[in-house]
């Protein structure tokens, strides 16, 4: 086995279900040194905070793609960092003896090898594997408008057909036939709330896939995606976060961040049509991260601007 210390990267769209495999993999590998890398594209970070609650230790890049030029750098000073030991409690110097990263949903990964070579971070890492996780509801649409779907499918080593209870064996089976067309090397898994063994997700490579794709880094404005962190300086009334959403959503692809509510704190997700607003013990900024196609701008957006 390499010397290097192990990278898995977990990619996938806006919504399909990458931290929720996250939070599971926090549970499923205890007893592992292990450190969360979490991409946010936008501004604000979500989901590091998430997998925190879940006791995982992590460090947030947001603010775009770590394979695009404008955060390439901060990635390769994290996992610089990261090589040469955080310290901890104690003045004691953790050294995890693995990574996972999960990549911003809008992430082409295919440029992953291309920056750990010209870092020389390649001497201190090697991609382990590579997990795309997939949502059928979406992908069919995805592939036509956004060419990095499709990188994440091809640089796959397993990918996770999610959410299979929420849609037809017929359309399912569509996707599964086309994932297979794109990538007909990758394991396939299905699975319902990305419920799969930790150990198959963090199995040592190298990536099979990752050493026969590579990419030029990606663009660090992509004229097809606009993001806003909205802040609310008073509790919303849920009934308000719900009427928000209930009048159609046109161009948005996702919203997600907590919220204080006048009823507590609330976890709000909106992704692929369907919203969710559970209780959270979350605390802080009191703000809901959107991101949309700026073509013809986002009216949920206008309407929730009217709340804070």
């Amino acid at each position: 086995m390499s010397s290097t210390c192990p990278i898995w990267l977990v990619v996938g769209f806006l919504g399909a279900g990458k931290t929720t495999l996250l939070r599971r993999l926090v549970h499923g590998a205890r007893g592992r040194s292990l450190i969360y890398v979490v991409n946010e594209f936008s501004a604000v970070d979500v989901d590091a905070g998430l997998i925190e609650n879940e006791g995982g230790l992590t460090i947030a890049v947001a603010g775009g793609s770590i394979f695009c030029r404008c955060l390439a750098t901060e990635f390769v000073s994290v996992l610089q960092r990261v090589s040469d030991g955080i310290p901890g409690h104690d003045d004691v110097i953790f050294r995890p003896d693995g990574v996972v990263i999960e990549a911003s949903g809008l992430a082409d990964p295919r440029s992953m090898r291309r920056l750990l070579a010209e870092s020389k971070l390649d001497a201190r890492f090697h991609v382990a594997g590579v997990t795309a996780v997939v949502d059928p509801g979406t992908l069919m649409k995805l592939l036509l408008v956004l060419p990095n779907i499709r990188g994440q499918i091809e640089t796959a080593d397993l990918i996770l057909l999610n959410k299979t209870d929420l849609h037809t064996p017929e359309m399912i089976e569509q996707v599964r036939k086309k994932i297979v067309a794109i990538n007909p090397h990758a394991t396939l898994v299905r699975c319902v709330r990305s419920a799969v063994d930790p150990a198959i997700i963090l199995a040592d490579g190298p990536s099979q896939r990752m050493e026969q794709v590579d990419a030029a880094f990606g663009l660090c404005k992509d004229p097809r995606f606009d993001r806003e962190s909205l802040f609310f300086k008073n509790p919303v009334e849920c009934a308000a976060l719900r009427a928000a959403f209930a009048d159609g959503c046109d161009g948005l692809y996702r919203a997600k961040g907590s919220v204080l509510t006048t009823e507590g704190w609330v976890y709000l997700d909106w992704s692929a049509g369907v919203l969710s607003i559970d209780p959270s013990s979350a605390a802080g900024s009191s703000a809901l991260v959107l991101i949309w196609n700026p073509v013809g701008g986002c009216n949920v957006a206008q309407r929730l601007r009217k709340l804070c």
